[in-house]
């Protein structure tokens, strides 16, 4: 093909610029070797890097004879360029199909100038993105700043390089008559040479992520995998970083871009999307809470399986408030009980804003309304918001305190010799952590103790006897199922499942997505623990005692582990002393041999109209020195005792009165996959769109999985697949992408609002954070000031703030200088005047308050303007010019702190 330039004709001409010769060090090489070895390595050195191919630049070179001006053409298929009056129906079609040509050739288009009529395009020029020129802002690198003023740092200068070139190519449309565009001027020559086809993924119009890639993270975003992650995770599935068609920045960017859509209606739209699961999920309950400036106070949720699971293992509750689940530092409170696995189960969730007993009377009061009761046991810490809000809201509930948190406080209470040194210890917790006494043999223990160690008038030991009642096991032996819980530690177990899914620096709408995956991940579990019970079967250890194989039929795996022990020590480790008739029932007397007790368990036992048996098992009278298990009471299993009973008698069928539900294989039925995050609860566009994704990626990982052995089949569905892809990518024409703000409205599920009802909180403050503001002593704040440099504002070059924030005058260097002068001499002024009252004051002053032991040792008052003071007269103006070392304070005198010094 020949150009006309200049009115003459220019040859194309490929360029293949030779390769440099590489600079060697003769110096270096001569010390090695002679001449004649150095000339010969020397050129077997340059034919072989000859031999590695170097970076080419891309198109066909256009030679102007006259000015010697190079411009490139790009080497596309015809079938991509651009034909005078080649007619489009949109703008953004004609810029599409300019994109498309721009990727093929290796460059990057955007859009310029347009002229409009009344409203509508008339003209639009498409544009390579190295057109004009940016001006560079010149740097004075010989100028130095000045840096003598403390405080003040080097203005960093970011030096971003241009991509502009001045290139002037470029193609322009025109509307017709026929309302379609038409290409009125094309330019294909640029005056920079094109991106290999290696390299053109870097390209900015080849960088960005689609929606396959915008899924991915934000679904890997709800299992706590951030940006960076997912990235490495789709560059090492697609093959390589340049499969990706984006960076790691632009994964980046999007979570950026998205956290900041959400930005200030994070609330709001959490508590949208729940109030759409209430419209659409049956039975789920949310409330929530706002102050009088709408900003969010607590919420609350829970669905139908929560409920469900409730009614069946809300027996015992656990709630502990976790801290640094969001940025916002909002509480996050589970309410947690165990199922019929011996695992933990979610009962309820809410996030709170303080930890007052106001906020907990609304939650628990919230969560009665949803469940419909309060559960008979409630465990929690020490927390006196917790306990008054249980109280008054909750009184028909026993609260129980966490054991551990209270012994745990035991050797920091107490001291550490006599917890360390002696039996203390031990003989506390041989009391504290056993559900095998009465009440009255913990109480008569407890005093032996006190007495044993002379603690009785112990304060903090004192306080937990009067509250005995809420933590000690002995008291909770009549409380149903009281023995699953002792501790909060089911609630910190929770705590640290929901940290493996959740993040300090999440959203609200992150953290709801992170909350639903837990629960979904959870109730998996359950459903998994449910198929091993069902399709496993345990060994039977006693063949002859048939109650062991129909206990394996009823309890889960993991119950039926607990029961068969007892099962095997009532075989083996006890028996039956005798047994003897009172009135209706029959009283056993069971020796164990694994109690310390000498004498025998008594098991009262009575049967019922329909041939049932009725055990009651006590202490009889104090004549025996065992006491009562009740194993069933706290438990809800049998104990290894009635076992044995049952052996005795040949009862041949498990006692229908002794079987829990909440213990059964078939407690509770399971959730159906995917109900916690409500795929079906609406009808949208989406979540359509997301269905038939799926369905898509399933089917297809099915076909690669049937043809993964067989070559020809898989690479004929290969090629199927690629010639689809062809007929999609001709049809993305007609077919613009989404907005980024409709994207992000898709992946949240809102559209942002125009105002926000209910606002985030700030600054969220939780127990055990501390003061915002711990008070400072005026000395500490005086040397904290030492040797520190301090803000100087570069406008009126006075401290403690900058020039954004500056609201003084502009003035010179030497303008503030000699002002600051004078204001220095005043205060010295009036330093002076206050070191006169001080001095006055100080002799009036009782001189035994400063010579406390011999009356000879110098004290040093050091005063917070940074004056030493010895004995009333200055010796230092100047603090960090003193060297008398660190001092350690002993007392304080009027404003001034007061140290011994050793001279």
């Amino acid at each position: 093909m020949i150009l006309k330039d200049d009115g003459k004709a220019i040859a194309p001409v490929h360029i293949r610029d030779p390769p440099v010769e590489p600079a060697l060090d003769d110096t270096v090489l001569g010390e090695l070797m002679n001449e004649d070895t150095h000339w010969r390595l020397k050129h077997d050195l340059i034919e072989h890097l000859a031999r590695f191919q170097t970076y080419q630049p891309v198109g066909k070179l256009q030679l102007s004879p006259n000015s010697g001006k190079k411009t490139y053409l790009p080497e596309v298929d015809e079938s991509l360029k651009p034909r005078d009056k080649m007619a489009f129906d949109t703008v953004n079609n004609a810029f599409l199909f300019y994109q498309k040509y721009a990727m093929a050739s290796g460059f990057t288009a955007r859009k310029s100038s347009q002229y409009t009529h009344h409203g509508v395009i008339k003209s639009k020029w498409f544009v390579c993105s190295k057109e004009g020129t940016k001006p560079f802002k010149a740097i004075d690198t010989s100028k130095k700043i000045d840096t003598s003023n403390n405080g003040s740092k080097r203005k960093s200068v970011r030096r971003v390089p241009s991509i502009r070139t001045g290139c002037k190519a470029r193609m322009c449309i025109k509307l017709m008559p026929s309302n379609l565009y038409e290409v009125s001027s094309f330019n294909e020559a640029h005056n920079h040479f094109f991106v290999d086809e290696e390299d053109r993924h870097l390209l900015p119009s080849n960088r960005g992520m689609n929606y396959m890639q915008e899924q991915a993270v934000n679904a890997l975003s709800a299992l706590n995998i951030g940006p960076v992650k997912a990235f490495n995770i789709m560059r090492t599935l697609y093959g390589g970083f340049d499969k990706v068609g984006a960076t790691k920045n632009d994964f980046k960017n999007f979570k950026r871009d998205l956290n900041r859509y959400i930005s200030e209606f994070d609330a709001d739209m959490m508590i949208k999307r729940l109030l759409r699961k209430k419209e659409y999920m049956p039975n789920f309950s949310m409330e929530y809470i706002t102050d009088e400036n709408g900003v969010l106070r607590g919420l609350f949720w829970a669905d139908e399986d929560a409920k469900r699971n409730f009614s069946v293992f809300g027996d015992v509750v656990s709630f502990d408030a976790t801290y640094r689940r969001n940025k916002y530092n909002m509480m996050f409170v589970p309410f947690t009980g165990i199922d019929n696995h011996n695992r933990n189960v979610t009962l309820g969730a809410a996030i709170i804003g303080n930890e007052t007993a106001e906020t907990y009377s609304w939650l628990l009061n919230v969560f009665r309304q949803a469940f419909g009761c309060a559960p008979p046991v409630i465990v929690t810490d020490q927390d006196p918001a917790m306990k008054k809000a249980i109280e008054d809201t909750w009184p028909e509930s026993r609260h129980r305190l966490c054991m551990w948190h209270i012994m745990d406080k035991l050797s920091a209470k107490v001291g550490a010799s006599i917890c360390n040194n002696t039996d203390f210890k031990k003989r506390m917790c041989a009391i504290v952590w056993t559900d095998s006494i009465i009440p009255v043999k913990f109480e008569s223990e407890w005093a032996t103790i006190m007495n044993d160690f002379n603690l009785v008038d112990h304060e903090w030991l004192q306080s937990l006897y009067q509250i005995r009642d809420t933590w000690i096991p002995a008291y909770y032996r009549e409380e149903v199922m009281s023995g699953l819980m002792r501790t909060s530690s089911r609630s910190e177990s929770e705590n640290h499942f929901f940290g493996q899914f959740c993040n300090p620096g999440c959203t609200l709408v992150e953290f709801l997505g992170h909350f639903d995956s837990a629960i979904e991940a959870q109730r998996h579990e359950h459903r998994k623990n449910g198929h091993d019970t069902r399709n496993t079967n345990a060994e039977i250890w006693a063949e002859d005692f048939v109650l062991e194989d129909q206990a394996s039929r009823i309890y889960t795996r993991t119950i039926l582990f607990y029961q068969q022990l007892e099962i095997q020590n009532g075989i083996h480790r006890c028996a039956i002393g005798k047994w003897e008739d009172i009135g209706d029932f029959v009283n056993f007397f069971v020796k164990d041999w694994e109690q310390p007790c000498t004498t025998f368990f008594e098991c009262y036992l009575r049967q019922l109209y329909n041939f049932e048996w009725c055990f009651i098992g006590y202490d009889a009278g104090g004549r025996h020195d065992c006491v009562l298990y009740m194993r069933f009471e706290q438990f809800g299993l049998l104990c290894s005792h009635i076992f044995c009973v049952l052996r005795m008698l040949d009862i041949r069928e498990f006692p229908q009165r002794y079987i829990l539900r909440r213990w059964t294989r078939e407690a509770v039925p399971n959730s159906a996959p995917g109900a916690i995050s409500g795929i079906n609860e609406t009808e949208d566009r989406y979540n359509e769109v997301n269905r038939v994704v799926r369905e898509i990626t399933y089917s297809t990982e099915s076909v690669i999985n049937q043809l993964v052995t067989n070559f020809d089949a898989l690479c004929s569905f290969r090629d199927h697949v690629v010639n689809y892809f062809k007929t999609a990518d001709e049809s993305v024409v007609n077919a613009p992408p989404k907005s980024r703000r409709e994207r992000f409205a898709e992946i949240t599920g809102n559209t942002k609002p125009s105002e926000a009802t209910v606002r985030v909180p700030i600054g969220t403050r939780f127990k055990g954070m501390g003061k915002p503001k711990r008070m400072k002593s005026k000395r500490e704040i005086a040397v904290s000031q030492l040797g520190k440099k301090r803000r100087q504002c570069q406008n009126c070059f006075r401290y403690g703030h900058n020039r954004r924030s500056c609201k003084n005058p502009t003035r010179t260097k030497e303008q503030a200088m000699a002002e600051d002068h004078g204001e220095e001499a005043d205060e010295v002024d009036e330093e002076e005047d206050e070191w006169e009252e001080v001095e006055e004051d100080m002799d009036e002053q009782d001189e035994d308050a400063l010579d406390e032991e011999d009356g000879e040792e110098e004290y040093v008052f050091y005063y917070n303007c940074g004056v030493l003071v010895v004995q009333g007269v200055i010796i230092v103006q100047v603090a960090k010019e003193l060297n008398y070392g660190v001092f350690s304070c002993s007392g304080c005198y009027y404003w001034c702190s007061y140290v011994q010094v050793a001279y």
